[in-house]
């Protein structure tokens, strides 16, 4: 006696309603697209102002840094002067 090769029968409505699905979930997520959007571009607008207002902040200490070093630089100069005087 032969064989039977198992063999699976797909018929036009079995093709039909895996269509319809994926048509439904292409729709969900079509409707989901536009809001997906707004949050990434609202993310990237919030991103951008933390980041330009760490770089004011990052600029903000560097010229308190440099501030700091020119007075030391000015008090090293000055003290050869301030030692000579104060010992005359």
């Amino acid at each position: 006696m032969a064989e039977q090769e198992p063999s699976m029968r797909v018929t036009l409505r079995d093709v039909y309603t895996i269509v319809m699905d994926l048509k439904s979930q292409l729709e969900k997520l079509n409707q989901n697209l536009p809001t997906t959007a707004q949050k990434l571009e609202d993310h990237e607008q919030e991103t951008k102002e933390q980041f330009e207002d760490f770089e004011n902040r990052l600029r903000a200490v560097e010229r308190r840094v440099w501030q700091v070093f020119g007075v030391a630089g000015f008090v090293a100069a000055a003290m050869p002067l301030l030692v000579r005087f104060i010992s005359v």
